[in-house]
Formats: structure tokens, C-alpha cells, sequence
């Protein structure tokens, strides 16, 4: 049994001890805290970047459903047309570039001689004319657009059965050489006239507009324009046969 002495000195000795001793304790819970909350924010910061990389994923998987879905949606409108029109062989072509030093005035199509395109050939969107082929290749041609500066078209008046020329332009489309007394109704068909080319007569081209013709010209010139959105053309027909 120790002894009162001893007794005492181990008391006194806690008595001592203790200042010391409890600092160090309430380090060490505070150092074992820090690492803890180090490791905690490691572990939030792999979940948040697992996240965000999920998150990425998600959008990107979203944005090839919805461009699917664009796309199954323009075919099913251009092979609707096809089902519904007669006398023409048409081939399906996508657009897979365009000049950029040429503002809508050519563009590629991954169609070429291997598929009985040749030069000439008119090419349209649901059954409206956007150009005709004017190069081509073994697997690619090249689309003269309507609205090009380079690009005439011999046309006719639906109604009035008169013939004329359109031109295109960056100031837009313009129909020429209509004589003065010929009577044009507002909104007119303009179609193609089979003059001139490959073209198959009949196709549409677009609508009368208003006349800019001078006073002191010898021929009539209307605007002309297409329902066809120029800047948004993804897949075309190739008129390879009538």
C-alpha cells in the first residue's frame, strides 16, 4: 500500500502535470480535426468535379438526342416530298460544305458522278429549285445556288406563261427581260421554263415581287423571292432524271 509520501507526490505530480498535458491533448484533437476536415474537403472536392463531369456528359448525350432528332425530322420532311412527287429521279444528298469566300452563293454535296450526278442538273429543296450542279466529282459536286451573282436561270411567269431571266445577286433575286405589257399578279408563281439546260420545266422558284424597273427601261424587272431559307440547307435533291 503506498505510503502517505507517495501518495502525496503522485497527487502533486497531476497537480503539475495537468497545465501541461491538457494543451497538448486539446492540440491533438484539433490536429486529428484538421487532417479530418483536409480529407473531407478531398473527398468533396472528387464528388463535386464527379458531378460536374457527369453533368457534361448528360448535356452532351442531350445534344446528340436532340440533333438526332433534327435530323430524322428534315428527312422525314424531304423524303415526304420525294414519296409525293412523280416524273422526276431524285437522289438525297447532304450538304457538306459551303465557300466561304462566296456569302450563299455555292455549296458541296456528297454526291457525284458514282451516283449519276452531272453538270447541269437542278437541285431543290421540297420541290423548290436552290441551284444546279456546276462541278463534279466522283463522290462530291459543287451547287450553283440561285442567289448567287454568277447564277441565271431561263424562268417564266406561271400565269402568264411569259418567259424572262432570273439573275441573283447580294441585293437579292430578280426576275429580267419581262416585256413592259405584260400583267403580273401580285405573289406570282415564277418556275422554271425548260429553256436553256437541264432544268425540267415547272419547278418553282419563287414569287413576284415588286418592280424595280426605271421608267426609261425596255424590259420589266421584278424582285423575286424564295421560300427557301438559303442559310439553313442540309439536304438537297438532285434532279438526276425525268
Amino acid at each position: 500500500m503506498p505510503s502517505p509520501v507517495s501518495r502525496f507526490s503522485f497527487s502533486l505530480a497531476r497537480k503539475i502535470a495537468r497545465p501541461v498535458s491538457a494543451p497538448l491533448v486539446v492540440a491533438g484533437y484539433r490536429t486529428r480535426d484538421f487532417f479530418a476536415m483536409v480529407f473531407d474537403i478531398g473527398n468533396l472536392h472528387r464528388e463535386n468535379q464527379q458531378l460536374a463531369n457527369d453533368l457534361v456528359e448528360s448535356k452532351v448525350d442531350q445534344a446528340k438526342m436532340d440533333e438526332l432528332q433534327q435530323e430524322n425530322s428534315a428527312l422525314k420532311t424531304q423524303l415526304d416530298y420525294k414519296e409525293s412527287s412523280s416524273g422526276m429521279k431524285l437522289t438525297l444528298a447532304d450538304v457538306i460544305g459551303l465557300d466561304p469566300t462566296n456569302y450563299y452563293g455555292t455549296l458541296m454535296l456528297d454526291k457525284g458522278s458514282n451516283d449519276g450526278v452531272a453538270v447541269g442538273q437542278a437541285v431543290v429543296s421540297l420541290g423548290v429549285l436552290v441551284g444546279k450542279i456546276d462541278q463534279v466529282s466522283a463522290t462530291s459536286s459543287r451547287v450553283m445556288l440561285i442567289t448567287s451573282s454568277n447564277s441565271i436561270v431561263q424562268v417564266m411567269l406561271e400565269n402568264s406563261r411569259t418567259t424572262g431571266v432570273l439573275i441573283g445577286g447580294i441585293s437579292g433575286m430578280k426576275l429580267e427581260d419581262i416585256p413592259l405589257e405584260t400583267q403580273i399578279a401580285p405573289n406570282e408563281n415564277i418556275i422554271t421554263s425548260g429553256l436553256g439546260g437541264n432544268l425540267p420545266k415547272g419547278i418553282l422558284v419563287g414569287t413576284a415581287g415588286s418592280e424595280i424597273s426605271a421608267k426609261s427601261d425596255i424590259f420589266e424587272t421584278v424582285e423575286v423571292s424564295s421560300p427557301i431559307d438559303f442559310s439553313r440547307l442540309e439536304y438537297l435533291f438532285i434532279v438526276t432524271g425525268v
